[in-house]
């Protein structure tokens, strides 16, 4: 008799042994998961776009919204994101837990000068402007617009010196 309820016994043990091992395995994994994904919190001022497609609501379209918005505004704070059109409170709060900012960096987008006026100080400023040219550009404006970089060879600036002034003027 006793071997008969042997193996019913040893079975059940074996059953009950099995539940509590898988039990564990399972709870270990989602705390590995939880923990390594806190770890794993992404920078708004680094992060791609393959990263914020990661996040929880965010496809392709507004992953690429927060890089350009982070382009052209900037994340001084992360609530920031929610500027980002197609990202309300309910998105923020969704992925508020694994967005993070390194370091608030305040660039400016446009220091171009504008050449038609511009002090003679900022003028100077330009690469390979002085004080002599700076003076030729105020007193040619003086009397018409410059409307070009073609205007500012009339008045005697080299071509080499135009050609580093690009893309830090506007007309």
């Amino acid at each position: 008799m006793r071997k008969k309820l042997l193996f019913p016994v040893l079975s059940i043990i074996v059953i009950i042994l099995l539940g509590f091992l898988t039990l564990d395995r399972h709870q270990v994994g989602e705390e590995v998961t939880s923990n390594s994904y806190q770890e794993n919190k992404i920078d708004l001022l680094t992060v791609s776009v393959e990263e914020l497609i990661g996040l929880p609501g965010i496809g392709p379209a507004k992953a690429q919204a927060i890089i350009n918005y982070r382009q052209e505004k900037g994340f001084r704070e992360i609530e920031d994101i929610m500027n980002v059109s197609g990202i309300g409170e309910k998105t923020f709060s969704n992925i508020k837990d694994y967005i993070y900012l390194s370091e608030v960096i305040y660039e400016i987008v446009d220091n171009k000068i504008n050449i038609n006026e511009a002090s003679s100080e900022e003028l100077e400023s330009l690469p390979g402007i002085g004080k002599v040219s700076a003076q030729k550009i105020i007193e040619y404006r003086a009397i018409k617009r410059i409307n070009s970089l073609d205007d500012l060879k009339k008045i005697g600036i080299p071509y080499s010196t135009i050609e580093k002034m690009e893309g830090k003027i506007v007309f």
